[in-house]
């Protein structure tokens, strides 16, 4: 255990990472610092997992490896992997549950991308409204770091880098006019589907349309991306199941997150830690703010508690 302290007197057993704005930087680069932080928790007794929406096979290659990280949650907690890429755990949306999805959301033409046996599908059309779609607010820029300009750029480059590897050809990765011909062989369901809408408007609609077929977690990712998962499947069902599995309570696991989707850790998790960088609603919620993804947030708060552990151990 990293030791008893003041938001965790019993130790912390477990840590839960998001990916994406909170170990990767740009959706790729994960610092040295975090990396070296983690490893030095896990070597004290705790385990680590990350938390994503990613499939398993869009997670960089150094967060699958056994001696980096112990367990994968992916696709917003459809799916759990052990160290060695196994599923442990599956819940996928069924093929007619992603069908009527689909069918649902056609009126409002979304761009979609789904997750698949272990592989990603992306639809051309979700890319374009990505890179064209998005515009961001004032605060959302200020809200990024630096002057205003200094935010476009950021957010401009984030969402262009974002498409980019939505249209990376590599293996496990496909580029589609549609993706209903993949949902219609899925016979073992879809882990979990998103879509990029052509306005925040159509977004609202989409989330009214999707909460009318009922039941379904949806997550909205930013002002016009959503993520659909079967229903009751969220990272925070997923995080009971595996301290389920585990046997740990609920009060020796940390979580780190940023976004909608994290959301569900906050009451699944003794301790939620919102980034800096983090939306102000998950923020509002967090047990604990520590600094940006940019300023290696993860490592100085897991140093600080590592730190104060140390201390009580000498008294």
């Amino acid at each position: 255990m990293i030791g008893p302290t003041t938001l965790c007197p019993q130790g912390i057993g477990l840590i839960l990472l998001d990916l994406d704005d909170t170990i990767l930087i740009d959706g790729s680069k994960i610092s040295p610092r975090v990396v070296d932080a983690i490893a030095l928790a896990r070597e004290r007794g705790c385990m680590a997992a990350i938390a994503s929406g990613r499939p398993l096979v869009m997670v960089p290659e150094l967060l699958r490896r056994p001696e980096t990280m112990d367990y994968q949650i992916c696709t917003n907690g459809s799916v759990i992997h052990d160290t060695i890429g196994g599923v442990m755990f599956e819940r996928p949306l069924t093929r007619d549950e992603a069908l009527g999805l689909l069918d649902a959301l056609e009126p409002l033409r979304p761009g979609w991308n789904g997750f698949i046996d272990g592989d990603a599908y992306f639809e051309w059309r979700g890319a374009s409204y990505i890179v064209s779609g998005r515009t961001p607010t004032v605060r959302e820029l200020r809200g990024s770091g630096g002057s205003l300009h200094t935010g476009m750029g950021r957010y401009a480059r984030k969402a262009v880098r974002f498409a980019k590897r939505m249209l990376t050809h590599r293996e496990g990765r496909y580029q589609v006019r549609s993706i209903r011909g993949a949902v219609e062989a899925a016979e073992g369901g879809v882990d979990k589907l998103g879509c990029s809408l052509p306005s925040p408007a159509a977004c609202e609609r989409a989330i009214d349309a999707i909460r009318h077929l009922g039941g379904y977690q949806v997550a909205r990712m930013g002002r016009q991306e959503l993520e659909i998962t079967a229903p009751g499947v969220t990272k925070g069902t997923a995080a009971r199941w595996l301290m389920d599995y585990l046997h740990l309570d609920p009060s020796c696991v940390v979580a780190f997150g940023d976004s909608e989707n994290d959301a569900p850790l906050i009451d699944a998790c003794g301790i939620f830690v919102a980034m800096g960088n983090a939306d102000d609603a998950v923020k509002a919620r967090a047990n604990d703010v520590c600094e940006s993804v940019y300023d290696d947030g993860v490592a100085r708060w897991l140093e600080r508690q590592m730190a104060e552990a140390d201390g009580a151990n000498h008294v």
